[in-house]
């Protein structure tokens, strides 16, 4: 009774969505100044396509486009001038059309319970395409439980189709909860990949051809598990988990005691529960800038099931020069607002030749067009400066890396000075009338800065030391033979409310040497040790008793530590701020976090909540404070020399 009521719920939750009225066009246009887009690029709608789902491209410039219901629709742009002038339901008998692919000429139909062709649609869109129909592939399971295929073209001319599990969490029989491949004339149907819950997205990686795909986790464990994922297929016959794993590492408490096969594939990418990422695409178009070279744009549909909505924008992940994964980064954002309200929801993306990207939106039935010309990119580097026209900002720094507002209206704020070079190093002292001067100096490479009962506390490579706050007298607390090993990179300081100093230590490049210390009654002790999941621990930040929330500068991902046991637990909470470096909480509990690598400041309604950026356009933003009187954010932009005040009210 309880699985048929949970089915009959999400039955009727999809039945809403599909049949929801889609917004007027005039509505969208008018939303589109909502969305967040980083400088130089454009959106805009393309088309009108009741419940576009996946799209793809035809020989001539048409777009093809699946839907949830019993419809397929060409988009025909006669002009190229990047608007539709005609869409045309091309196919309306179908059962579950979502899935949809060319190959030489003939476009493929993934429904619900086959594969069909249908010759030539690129020669006359007037064609009798019913009649037409070939039937390549008719054993997919007739399943309504994520019965909407994705069906993808591999570099090997075979047919890829995701088969997802009918149910939310089961033991999958046949075929099901699987990546099928086969020929485009439907012989040598092999199971590519086992263990696939939801995929709804696939596509292959430029310059090694292995097949990546989206996965969504199970549903009702709860608001912030398991983690929805991007895998890596590079061969036949992987396992991906399900439904031994709910999504990442989190197990089914029904499934807890049933053994997984030898070898599970682990995602190479995970996303926040219930962001729903669905379709997405590498970008190989020459159009926008060259770090968007091979990145995977996904579409992120958006939870359904979660009191406090997540996902409804697009997300980037990047790859290093071994094409391993690098970071996960929000690309476009603000379908849905600060207020959780909700008004589209991305669901594919398809690169058109010249570069542009088009995403479809099964909410509001249109395709945007994502573009990029250059010219507020332009403009925003030759400035330097962030988003905000309120900020205020004091230059002539020498590598500001941290800093700190006092309650009195005082600002300390750490200078590096030549990386790696010691002595050089200082804290200025900010009056309250803005006035400067040096109160200490002789340091090597100051960073994390906090104060406690008169004191500062910097962090200062491999050592503490504490500074006066009046008299800039300087006291080392805890040199580099303190620690039980050497440290390699101190970073961020944080200070309980019984004066314990945490300090992180960010390691080598690798991670090599990463942790956490603690300082109490002048003894220094490691709480949380290289190996226990952060690659490169950075900002630091007090979340309750024993509790401490932690950027990690190497993946761009932020995690809650819980420091009470014997040993200390970690929970990965939200991720795609790039170099993530300093954090900060206002009187409103809305969290803030800087990205060092990529410039850009990150609010938080929660630490699960979706990021929403609120600054860009900086050079290196470091560790971020509030301003006294918590109207403002304090952010040193590190290699620009500058010290930034951004109103946040």
């Amino acid at each position: 009774m309880k699985n048929q009521l949970i089915k009959s719920l999400i039955g009727s939750i999809f039945a809403t969505l599909s049949v929801s009225a889609w917004a007027d066009i005039q509505d969208v246009r008018d939303n589109l100044s909502k969305l967040r887009v980083p400088d130089g690029f454009h959106v805009d709608i393309y088309a009108e396509v009741p419940g576009a789902r996946q799209m793809t491209l035809g020989t001539n410039g048409n777009v093809y486009v699946g839907t949830r219901g019993n419809k397929v629709y060409a988009v025909v742009d006669k002009n190229k001038d990047h608007k539709a002038d005609q869409v045309v339901a091309i196919l309306d008998d179908l059962t579950v059309g979502n899935g949809v692919a060319m190959v030489d000429g003939h476009l493929y139909v993934a429904e619900q319970h086959r594969i069909t062709r249908y010759a030539a649609p690129d020669f006359d869109l007037t064609l009798p395409f019913k009649a037409m129909r070939e039937v390549v592939y008719d054993k997919l399971p007739n399943k309504a439980h994520h019965g909407w295929r994705y069906i993808a073209a591999g570099p090997d001319n075979k047919l890829y189709v995701t088969i997802g599990a009918p149910c939310n969490i089961c033991d999958p029989s046949g075929i099901e909860a699987s990546i099928i491949r086969l020929n485009p004339d439907g012989s040598q149907v092999e199971t590519f990949a086992k263990g696939v819950r939801n995929s709804v997205g696939l596509d292959f990686q430029p310059g090694t051809n292995t097949l990546f795909f989206t996965d969504n986790g199970v549903d009702l464990l709860g608001a912030d598990i398991p983690h929805d994922e991007l895998n890596a297929a590079p061969k036949a016959g992987l396992h991906f988990g399900f439904p031994f794993f709910a999504g990442g590492d989190a197990r089914d408490p029904n499934w807890k005691n049933k053994t997984p096969p030898a070898a599970v594939t682990k995602p190479v990418a995970e996303f926040q529960a219930h962001s729903a990422n669905l379709g997405f695409k590498f970008y190989t178009g020459k159009q926008f800038p060259s770090e968007y070279q091979g990145n995977a744009v996904i579409a992120q549909h958006g939870s359904w099931n979660r009191k406090e909505p997540v996902g409804y924008q697009l997300v980037r992940v990047t790859f290093d020069e071994q094409k391993q994964v690098k970071e996960t980064k929000v690309f476009i954002d603000g379908w849905l607002s600060a207020e959780g309200e909700v008004w589209g929801r991305p669901n594919d993306v398809l690169q058109l030749p010249d570069g542009s990207l088009l995403v479809s939106d099964d909410y509001n039935g249109v395709i945007y067009r994502v573009s990029y010309d250059g010219k507020a990119a332009s403009k925003a580097a030759a400035s330097a400066k962030p988003t905000s026209s309120a900020d205020q900002t004091l230059s002539g720094f020498a590598m500001p890396e941290s800093v700190f507002a006092a309650p009195d209206g005082t600002v300390y704020v750490s200078e590096i000075g030549e990386f790696g070079k010691a002595g050089d190093g200082k804290i200025t002292q900010i009056a309250a009338d803005g006035s400067r001067k040096t109160l200490a100096d002789g340091l090597n490479d100051p960073k994390g800065l906090d104060l406690f009962n008169g004191q500062l506390y910097v962090a200062d490579v491999d050592r503490v030391v504490r500074i006066d706050a009046q008299s800039g007298q300087q006291t080392v607390l805890a040199d580099s033979s303190a620690f039980p090993r050497k440290p390699v990179f101190l970073n961020d300081v944080e200070i309980d409310g019984l004066g314990n100093v945490y300090i992180s230590d960010s390691g080598d490049d690798n991670g090599k040497g990463a942790g956490i210390f603690k300082i109490a009654a002048g003894k220094v002790t490691e709480v949380l040790k290289g190996n226990a999941g952060i690659k490169r621990p950075n900002g630091l930040l007090m979340d309750g008793q024993n509790s401490m929330l932690v950027a990690d500068f190497g993946t761009g991902k932020l995690f809650r530590v819980q420091l009470g046991a014997k040993k200390a637990t970690v929970t990965l909470l939200n991720q795609g701020f790039g170099g993530a470096d300093g954090l900060v909480r206002d009187a409103h509990g809305h969290l803030y976090v800087s990205d060092w690598a990529g410039g850009n400041v990150w609010q938080l309604a929660e630490p699960k909540a979706t990021p929403q950026r609120i600054i860009q356009g900086y050079q290196s933003a470091a560790d971020i404070s509030l301003s006294a009187d918590g109207q403002s954010l304090l952010v040193p932009d590190m290699k620009a020399g500058t010290l930034h005040s951004v109103p946040i009210q």
